[in-house]
């Protein structure tokens, strides 16, 4: 099988192009290998995490952090999407403008050694950057961001300079830089930072809560899925169906599938392009639209499909999308993953899913015409998909790998 997945990654299209496209081998530098934390006086540190939104996966790495260091505390300005915020909640500090200086009183007091901050060029994460220093506490940035923003307005392009001079200065007075894609990696050594404190690292997902399991028959029967369709081959859209997400291209993908008998499609019923296209996407007998899924039913979302599209479109003057949590999750659930060549879907992927050319439906149906038609390739990637998973993108790798890189900027 790996001999054809190899093959299948150099195959010209019929286009006159390569559509789907190799993982280069340079991606190879991002991968640290076996881990040897032996640092006893781990649990003695105490460490600070912020994230401007909470995710999933934000909660699971904070716990997986709790289990290595002393204590770790959670800030966030809330939850993103339809997340439980009840149960997330308990394991994060929120603030808001009106708790900003409660914030700033319990950081002081609290005096982490280690400090994780996300969101790296928003305000507050500049303002909790100086907390750290203020303590002394070991800055570690995630930077997410891939692509200088471009403006035609002159005043937004002087403050861009002036917020691109603050930043720069933040970056270069980190201790450490995780880069969330080899195109974070490019535009933070654009902004002058020193190559010897970045290290290109995805975030992780939890291996756990997303797995291989059976189709949820009740789950399907709610979305309306017909029984016989069940048997099909099932490709899935997770996510705001928007252009940043590649949703045109994806819509234009599914229009060339419309008398194909042997595909089916699951896409969100929300979004600017589902909206746009909901008459011509719901005529459609092979397309089930289905409604916002409840968090904790997400990994049974997953396991109705045999095929996760990321589509994620190349936006020219402004970051392309970062790292997915769809692409995380559908690895983990043993998925068989297709991703476009953008942001940190490559270094996420790494060789075990097929990465195509962005912006371009041709390189979507070339790739699910594949999949559909070799059904061993197809079962070999999910199966590389999990390995991948469970190996190198879980929460647990994930928190170890940043205190291991934290330690070796140390000595």
């Amino acid at each position: 099988m790996e001999g054809r997945s190899e093959v299948y990654g150099a195959r010209r299209s019929s286009w006159g192009r390569e559509n789907i496209i190799r993982l280069s081998e340079r991606l190879g530098r991002a991968v640290i290998g076996q881990l040897h934390l032996v640092d006893e006086d781990l649990k003695s540190l105490k460490g600070v995490v912020y994230f401007q939104w909470t995710y999933r996966w934000m909660i699971d790495f904070v716990n997986e952090l709790s289990n290595m260091l002393g204590d770790v505390r959670a800030y966030s300005r809330g939850i993103f999407g339809t997340y439980p915020w009840g149960r997330y909640r308990s394991r994060t500090y929120v603030f808001s403008a009106r708790s900003y200086i409660p914030l700033v009183i319990d950081f002081l007091r609290y005096k982490p050694d280690i400090s994780i901050l996300l969101a790296s060029e928003t305000s507050i994460t500049l303002s909790i950057f100086v907390l750290a220093k203020l303590v002394k506490s070991r800055v570690v940035l995630v930077v997410e961001e891939n692509e200088e923003r471009i403006f035609d307005s002159l005043v937004l392009k002087v403050l861009a300079k002036l917020k691109r001079t603050v930043v720069s200065a933040e970056h270069k007075a980190s201790d450490l830089i995780i880069a969330e894609s080899e195109a974070s990696r490019e535009y933070l050594l654009r902004m002058g930072c020193n190559p010897a404190i970045i290290f290109s690292l995805p975030h992780g997902v939890n291996i756990d809560d997303f797995r291989p399991e059976r189709k949820n028959l009740e789950l399907a029967r709610r979305i309306g899925v017909r029984p016989g369709d069940l048997g099909k081959n099932i490709a899935l859209f997770v996510g705001n169906y928007n252009e940043y997400k590649g949703a045109e291209f994806m819509t234009e993908a599914i229009l060339n599938f419309r008398l194909d008998g042997r595909l089916v499609f699951l896409i969100p019923d929300n979004g600017p392009v589902f909206l746009k296209h909901a008459d011509e996407l719901n005529a459609l007998p092979n397309v089930y639209a289905y409604p916002p899924i409840d968090d904790q039913q997400m990994p049974d979302l997953y396991n109705l499909a045999d095929i996760v599209v990321i589509p994620s479109m190349r936006c020219p003057g402004t970051s392309s999308d970062r790292s997915p949590n769809s692409l995380t999750e559908a690895m983990a659930s043993g998925k068989a993953v297709i991703g476009t060549a953008v942001g940190g879907i490559p270094l996420i992927m790494g060789n075990a899913g097929l990465l195509i050319a962005p912006n371009d439906s041709n390189a979507i149906v070339e790739a699910l015409s594949t999949l559909v038609a070799d059904a061993e390739l197809r079962k070999a990637l999910g199966k590389k998909a999990r390995e991948r998973a469970v190996t190198e993108l879980s929460n647990k790798v994930y928190a170890q790998r940043i205190l291991e890189l934290l330690s070796r900027a140390r000595d």
